[in-house]
This record gives structure tokens, C-alpha cells and sequence, in this order.
């Protein structure tokens, strides 16, 4: 009871708007099912005339901004104009207009007042028996054969009734089936704006501190921290604050927490987006997403706009035929030259690809700093897994831990030490254990090395062993 509660305050609002287009398609059923009106026969437009020229036809009414022509018979069983099986229908129809016009002899009543008293009375009986389309440029012959013949006629607008039904009619068989188009390109094109329009700022919580085995990277960025906290016055100097830096490192190293502990140290809103959300089916709408993310950038200064995966978007150009991909990076280009140093807007930005990107990004002015986020050594390896040990509860010292797993985890980056925190985590959990042991350690570094899983989940015996040898094999080598 309670999920579904959650579910439909959750979708509240669509529940709401299905539920008033509902209404309002039945509104207009409704509409048409109380308006409709037995159709007058169509005939062609030579029995009309015949009909004039036998005489016929008591009443004719022409009906402006339109082709149609509307009249009435004087007897239905001496003038047959219309097929045969319609003079059955028409006859009832004729019976009911006679007995209308005998019910008050003593005063004849126009044909006009009949179907009024008919409106009011409720009963669905069309006011004209026949109707046909005229041919264009024979007014003039119709009038004169009325006017020969005493034929009554007028002219009159088409009422209001018919025009709402074509209009509701219209409404339902062609704007209902091309809504969801519409709203799929309304969608594309405007609705789905991405990090800009969607995206607030954030200010995070993460510093200097939770990062570590890259000293050198923090060293550099620290000044620009400096500089945005304004206790470093780089002005009086003549410097100016650097536009864009580059992080540049194999994958997990730490690129996208240093930009986030840049942000949290310097107390300034943070902007990460992804550079592959740029990048839409609609030509024009990964610049349009570049530009509108600057301006909201602008707008919250001095602030952070992290880019990750720069290589998606940031390619060289020419290569290939994507117009989309090359119109968001030159309106990429163009915002970071065009910052200056009051706005204090810092791009930074993340690749492992740096080979990929384009010269015209990576020159000095808009990416001014590069900086290199490689695999720990040593002590880097110690001090991550001593970041990442400060909430695991262990059975032994963390100082030896550390020193344990950083010399068995050579070549390995921050992501896969925090990985193998975490493995020897739930392995002790699977135990049901209070701490962290050695052995949990050493099986999650094996897990992430070796792809070790006890059996029957595991490898099989010859993979492992074939993993052995090669790993064997290379230790000798080295």
C-alpha cells in the first residue's frame, strides 16, 4: 500500500494531465453525439435541376462560403430525384413535416418556425431533405429558373454548430495522432536542454584531504584554489587566472575527485558533465547545451565546470563527417577564449586520450595548465588505502595493512585499491566477522589481480593455471 502511494504521488502530475485529456476527449465525443443530425440526402447537381424545372422544389437555401445547396421537395411520392433507396427514409421524413403542418391548419407556419419548434422539441430531424453542390459560374442560370418557376430561396451563413463540430473533428482525427510527434520534437529540440537547464550548481564537501598519491597534481592545482579564494594577488603581478586546465591519466587515478576536491577546497558551485551529453542526434543541439552550460556558469562565478571524457567531443576535426560533434567543439572553443580573467570560471577538464584532441583546444588560453594524474608509487599506494581504510574496521594495525597491500598492489590506481577495500570488506561480511583480516586482504588482492573466484563460480583448473604460468613467466622476465 505504501509502494503504490509513493508511486502515484511520484507521477502525480502525469497522472493529472492523462486524466484531464481524457476528459477532454470525452467532452468532445459528448459534443458530437448531442449535435449530430441526420444528414440531408445528397443528390447530383443535374437531378436538382431537374427538380427546379418539374417544380418540385419548394424551398432552396444556398449557404455562403460554400459550394452546398439545400432544398426541400414538395411532394416526395410525385418527384423522385434521389435513388431509390433513399425515397423510403424520406418519405417518413416528409410524413412527420406533413403531420407538423396539419396540427395547426388555421395558421400556416414557414418551414423556418416548423424547424425551430422541431429544435426545441428535442426530435433529431434535419431541417432540408436534399442537398448538392453547385457548379461554379451558373448562379445566374439558377436564379432565373427559381425566379421563373416562384421558387423560395435565400442565403444563409453556415451556423456555428457545424463549424465547431468540423473543428472538433478535425481536432480528433489529425492533432491527436501527431501530439506525440510533436512532443517528441518539442522534447529534442527544446525541453531536453541537458547540463544547463537542468543542471544546478552543487557545492561539494570534498577536499585536499580525500585525495592522495598524487602530490604533484594537488601541488598544481592548489594555486588555482589560491586564486579563487583570492589569498594569493596574482593581479598586482600582472598574471592571469588560468582558464582551463587539463587532467591527463590512465582511467581511475583520480581525475574526476580532484577536480571535485578542487571545487569543495575552494568553496565555489561545481559543474560536472559528462562531454558525451554534448553530443545529440540534431545538428546544433550539442552547441546550444555548450552555451547554455557557460552561461549558467557565468551567471553562478567564480565557479568549477568539470568535463569529463573531454576525448568525445574534443576530437580533431576533420576526420570525419560529423557536423554535430564539430559544431560543439567549435562553440567549446569559442566560450573558453572568450572568458576573461574578472569572470573567474575555471574549466577543467579529463582525458585519457590526449593524443585525440584537437591543437586548437589544447593551446595556451584556454587549456593554459596540463597536468599529468599518473599511477601511485609506494607511499602514494599507502596513503590511498589509508584514505579508504578510515571507515573499515580491521583486525590488525592499518599503518601494516597498508604496508602490506601497497607492496603486493604494484601498477594498480586509486580505483583498484578502493576496489579491493571494499572486496575484502564483503568478504568479511560473507563470514559474518566484526573486522577486516589479513586473509580478507590477500583474497581481494588476488580477486583483482588474477580474476580469482572460488569454484564452482570460478575459473575453471586450466585457466588458472595457465594464469599462474604466464604471471610466473613475467615476474622472471622482469
Amino acid at each position: 500500500m505504501e509502494n503504490a502511494r509513493t508511486v502515484l504521488l511520484r507521477n502525480s502530475k502525469k497522472l493529472m494531465l492523462s486524466a484531464w485529456f481524457s476528459v477532454a476527449l470525452g467532452v468532445c465525443f459528448l459534443f458530437l453525439k448531442c449535435t449530430a443530425r441526420p444528414a440531408s440526402v445528397d443528390v447530383p447537381y443535374s437531378d436538382f435541376v431537374s427538380a427546379l424545372k418539374s417544380g418540385s422544389v419548394s424551398t432552396v437555401q444556398f449557404e455562403e462560403d460554400s459550394r452546398y445547396i439545400y432544398f426541400n421537395k414538395i411532394n416526395i411520392e410525385d418527384s423522385r430525384i434521389g435513388p431509390k433507396e433513399d425515397n423510403e427514409s424520406l418519405k417518413s421524413v416528409e410524413e412527420s413535416s406533413l403531420t407538423a403542418d396539419v396540427s395547426d391548419v388555421s395558421a400556416p407556419k414557414s418551414s423556418e418556425s416548423i424547424t425551430n419548434e422541431r429544435e426545441r422539441g428535442g426530435k433529431s430531424i434535419s431541417k432540408w431533405q436534399y442537398s448538392t453542390r453547385k457548379v461554379e459560374h451558373d448562379e445566374s442560370f439558377l436564379l432565373g429558373l427559381m425566379r421563373e418557376r416562384g421558387t423560395t430561396y435565400s442565403s444563409a451563413p453556415q451556423s456555428a454548430v457545424k463549424l465547431l463540430r468540423s473543428l472538433v473533428i478535425t481536432l480528433i482525427t489529425l492533432w491527436i495522432p501527431i501530439a506525440p510527434m510533436l512532443w517528441l520534437l518539442y522534447h529534442q529540440f527544446y525541453a531536453s536542454n541537458g547540463p544547463a537547464k537542468k543542471r544546478r550548481p552543487s557545492k561539494l564537501s570534498v577536499s585536499f584531504d580525500d585525495v592522495e598519491g598524487v602530490d604533484a597534481a594537488k601541488l598544481e592545482l592548489m594555486e588555482i584554489v589560491s586564486c579563487l579564494q583570492g589569498s594569493m594577488n596574482y593581479k598586482k603581478l600582472g598574471a592571469k587566472l588560468p582558464t582551463g586546465v587539463l587532467l591527463v591519466g590512465p582511467p581511475g587515478t583520480g581525475k574526476t575527485l580532484l577536480a571535485r576536491s578542487v571545487a569543495g577546497e575552494a568553496g565555489v558551485p561545481f559543474f560536472s558533465v559528462s562531454a558525451s551529453e554534448f553530443v545529440e542526434l540534431f545538428v546544433g543541439r550539442g552547441a546550444a547545451r555548450v552555451r547554455d552550460l557557460f552561461n549558467v556558469a557565468k551567471e553562478c562565478a567564480p565557479s568549477i565546470v568539470f568535463i569529463d571524457e573531454l576525448d568525445a567531443v574534443g576530437g580533431k576535426r576533420g576526420r570525419s563527417f560529423n557536423d554535430e560533434r564539430d559544431q560543439t567543439l567549435n562553440q567549446l572553443l569559442t566560450e573558453m577564449d572568450g572568458f576573461e580573467s574578472e569572470t573567474k570560471v575555471i574549466v577543467i577538464a579529463a582525458t585519457n586520450r590526449p593524443e585525440a584532441l584537437d591543437p586548437a583546444l589544447c593551446r595556451p588560453g584556454r587549456f593554459s595548465r596540463k597536468v599529468l594524474v599518473g599511477e601511485p608509487d609506494y607511499e602514494g599506494r599507502k596513503k590511498i588505502l589509508a584514505v579508504h581504510l578510515r571507515q573499515v574496521p580491521v583486525e590488525e594495525e592499518i599503518e601494516l595493512i597498508c604496508d602490506l597491500v601497497a607492496s603486493l598492489t604494484a601498477g594498480l590506481v586509486g580505483a583498484d585499491l578502493a576496489n579491493i577495500v571494499n572486496e575484502a570488506a564483503l568478504l568479511a561480511a560473507r563470514r559474518d566477522a566484526e573486522t577486516v583480516t589479513r586473509d580478507d586482504m590477500m583474497e581481494a588482492i588476488e580477486r583483482a589481480k588474477k580474476r580469482w573466484f572460488p569454484r564452482p563460480y570460478g575459473l575453471p583448473n586450466f585457466e588458472l593455471m595457465f594464469i599462474t604460468m604466464r604471471d610466473g613467466r613475467r615476474a622472471s622476465q622482469d
